[in-house]
């Protein structure tokens, strides 16, 4: 199966900001250390910069390296990573039954929250050849493919996200959480709403997705954000600019148009705030300006509205 320009974008991403992740897993000062202890084993053995993080001496220099190269990249990483590992945590509080990771890339949630998943039906989605080489990274980590996850392979831009999942043992029925990262960017605006449509007609009230988004300034070429020049010209290179945006501000309206209520939305001076204030209360980096992560929910409406909404997106 050939790879598209937006295959290579997505795995050369996926190992990029496993890269990153696995950089920041052996910072000391715990405040900005990254939760993900099981990136580094994710990364394929290479001369390329992103392996400099299998050998623990030389994180300090990928970290640098990563700075110069894309600025605001390895501070939002650790941001994303705290931030939407605290949202799964406060899911499984709240009773969620399913979780479905979209673009799961070298997301590695399902392997470091094992235990506490262990009731909950986990599901991995991504493009078929990524998705192939997750499995072939999971095997090689773990010995084999946990029982508690079911992997599946799907184009978002041109395959039914619905009915894939639903072969799978998706429950419409079951509260659900979506995690659904660095993914939005690379798709269309009728792509976008599609997910967003599936997440309110096919889980129960409650269920909720958290994605992050690009601002409608950077991908225009409108605004000028911090590390926004690099990160733009580091995606052209690898022939998948990004396509989509919101504008800053815009994210409930457009929820509320696909029957989602906001519950929070993590700008770069949120993220900062909240994850990179290191133990001696400096700021440790500033994140990408371009970006934010929101998390709607799925609303509480009678049950006819529910079923309407359903039949719409069938």
């Amino acid at each position: 199966m050939d790879e598209s320009p937006g295959v290579r974008t997505a795995r050369s991403t996926a190992e990029a900001f496993a890269s990153l992740r696995a950089a920041g897993a052996s910072v000391r000062d715990e405040r900005v250390r990254n939760p993900d202890r099981l990136a580094s084993r994710f990364i394929a053995p290479s001369l390329r910069l992103t392996a400099l993080v299998k050998v623990p001496a030389l994180r300090p220099l990928a970290r640098r390296a990563a700075e110069r190269i894309s600025p605001g990249a390895y501070f939002y990483e650790l941001a994303r990573v705290k931030h939407i590992d605290s949202l799964l945590v406060d899911e499984l509080r709240a009773g969620i039954e399913q979780l479905v990771i979209l673009g799961a890339g070298f997301d590695t949630r399902a392997y470091r929250f094992a235990e506490q998943l262990a009731p909950v039906r986990v599901f991995e989605v991504d493009h078929p050849i990524t998705a192939a080489l997750k499995r072939q990274r999971v095997i090689r980590v773990l010995g084999g493919l946990p029982e508690h996850v079911t992997y599946l392979a799907v184009d978002l831009e041109h395959q039914d996200l619905g009915s894939t999942l639903a072969a799978a043992g998706y429950d419409p029925q079951l509260r659900c959480l979506f995690i659904w990262s660095g993914v939005s960017f690379y798709l269309s605006a009728e792509a976008v709403g599609e997910v967003f449509a599936f997440v309110r007609a096919f889980s129960p009230a409650g269920s909720s997705l958290v994605f992050d988004y690009h601002y409608q300034g950077f991908t225009d070429g409108s605004r000028d954000y911090y590390g926004g020049v690099q990160a733009k010209r580091r995606v052209e290179e690898l022939g998948e600019p990004c396509i989509f945006g919101i504008d800053e501000g815009a994210v409930a309206a457009l929820l509320q148009r696909h029957g989602l209520e906001l519950v929070s939305d993590f700008g770069p001076a949120e993220l900062e705030d909240r994850y990179l204030i290191g133990g001696d209360g400096r700021v440790a980096g500033h994140p990408f300006g371009f970006v934010s992560i929101a998390h709607a929910r799925v609303p509480k409406l009678a049950d006819q509205t529910d079923s309407t909404a359903r039949q719409a997106a069938q």
